[in-house]
């Protein structure tokens, strides 16, 4: 009796060793690899209907993605998009640009990014944003900008079309119009988002007490405001990976 109950007792210590082990050892994201496996298992069982492949494939690219696979899963959009059948609506193969485009953009290749984007027709005001920024990544200013104005265009009082063209003004040493650009949007509504960007321009431009003014403002209209964030740097440097599976 002790014997077996000894057995056991070291059986169960093996089971949680090798557990701990597979949950250390990469990839990190274990429910990815788990929903990657079951994805595959879940096509190959069910007679593997042609119409639908190009969902397939486009979930195990977001699988993989998320495992850090970023290579294996640009692969998987590409089979993706070459088995889209003909009957699909234009917004579906648009959907699958975009989403290359965002994996693309999870592992720096900006060049390809831009490319998925620009073949896509569907495009909104996040869309315009990254295109804008990355156009600039690519040296590609005077069109950037062009992409920031489309932002306003659909909404005057967008801030991320403002900060678009901050951003990229800033980029080309142009503080002062930067900074013009925030008093425009703080003149319409003062909020803290707004004193802080602008606060950085000012900073850029050797303004210490105009730096300090603003990021005093900006706290006191906006006590929990990450002053760390940037709408414009994050949505090209993303943490992580946020396609939602089909």
């Amino acid at each position: 009796m002790k014997k077996n109950n000894i057995n056991n007792i070291l059986i169960a210590m093996l089971c949680v060793s090798v557990f701990i082990i597979y949950l250390i050892l990469p990839p990190r994201d274990k429910v990815a690899q788990i929903g990657y496996s079951f994805n595959n298992l879940k096509y190959y069982l069910g007679g593997q209907d042609n119409t639908e492949a190009y969902k397939f494939y486009r979930n195990n690219a977001v699988y993989l993605a998320k495992m850090n696979r970023c290579k294996d899963a640009i692969k998987e959009m590409d089979k993706s998009i070459a088995s889209v059948p003909e009957n699909v609506a234009d917004h579906i193969i648009d959907g699958l640009y975009k989403d290359r485009a965002e994996i693309e953009i999870f592992q720096n290749d900006y060049r390809n990014a831009l490319n998925d984007f620009l073949r896509a027709s569907n495009l909104g005001i996040n869309d315009y944003l990254k295109v804008a920024m990355l156009l600039k990544e690519n040296g590609k200013y005077k069109t950037a900008v062009s992409y920031c104005n489309k932002i306003i265009d659909i909404d005057i009082k967008a801030y991320a079309g403002y900060a678009c063209l901050a951003d990229i003004y800033a980029n080309l040493g142009k503080y002062e119009a930067a900074v013009a650009i925030f008093d425009l949007l703080i003149d319409r509504s003062a909020k803290g988002r707004y004193y802080a960007d602008r606060a950085i321009y000012k900073q850029m431009l050797g303004d210490r007490d105009g730096y300090n003014s603003d990021m005093d403002k900006a706290k006191e209209l906006s006590p929990v405001l990450d002053i760390g964030s940037s709408i414009t740097y994050d949505v090209i440097h993303p943490k992580k990976l946020m396609l939602q599976l089909y």
